[in-house]
């Protein structure tokens, strides 16, 4: 018989696995979609440059709000979620936040409680600092998702290059209807 905790294991890093294709495709397709509208400039070079004012946001990381940001969502850009800076970061900051959901619970309010959480994970993936930034202006809300932070800790440690990032903090946005599903 097979032991949950390597069935658990496997599916990790075959959903790992799936989400760096599915990244890399987005690239891709972004990088290519780049190259054909800069094809499309140069065969167009007598009408005025790019005239579209584009705000729709996406990537694989979407904001409630669409911003323009900068690059495409991968690499050094950031996105609209104002934190994406590579794959590497996505994947690490998804598994902190999957860690923290399967803690949380919460009964009742409305789906559209939503608080920001400043926290900061050390070298080792201890929990170094969590507190509310924004409130979602229910005291019980607000204090299951720290509770949720605190449960799931300790986190893998960070990837090398983002360590210092996630030891000098960074902001979570939790909102009740995402926790949920």
């Amino acid at each position: 018989m097979i032991a949950k905790a390597s069935v658990e294991r496997a599916l990790a890093a075959l959903k790992r696995k799936n989400f760096e294709d599915h990244v890399k495709a987005v690239a891709k397709a972004a990088a290519e979609e780049k190259k054909n509208a800069d094809e499309d400039t140069d065969d167009d070079s007598d009408e005025s440059a790019d005239t579209t004012d584009d705000t729709s946001g996406g990537g694989p990381v979407a904001g409630k709000e669409a911003s323009a940001g900068k690059g495409y969502g991968i690499g050094s850009g950031e996105g609209s979620e104002g934190i994406l800076k590579d794959a590497e970061f996505l994947l690490y900051y998804n598994t902190v936040q999957d860690q923290i959901k399967k803690a949380w619970t919460f009964t009742g309010g409305s789906n559209d409680l939503t608080a920001t959480v400043d926290f900061a994970i050390g070298p080792d993936g201890a929990l170094t600092v969590a507190k509310i930034g924004d409130s979602s202006k229910d005291s019980a809300f607000d204090d299951s998702v720290i509770r949720a932070i605190r449960r799931a800790a300790p986190f893998p440690p960070p990837p090398d290059k983002f360590r210092d990032q996630f030891s000098s903090g960074i902001k979570a946005r939790f909102q009740l209807g995402e926790l949920k599903s």
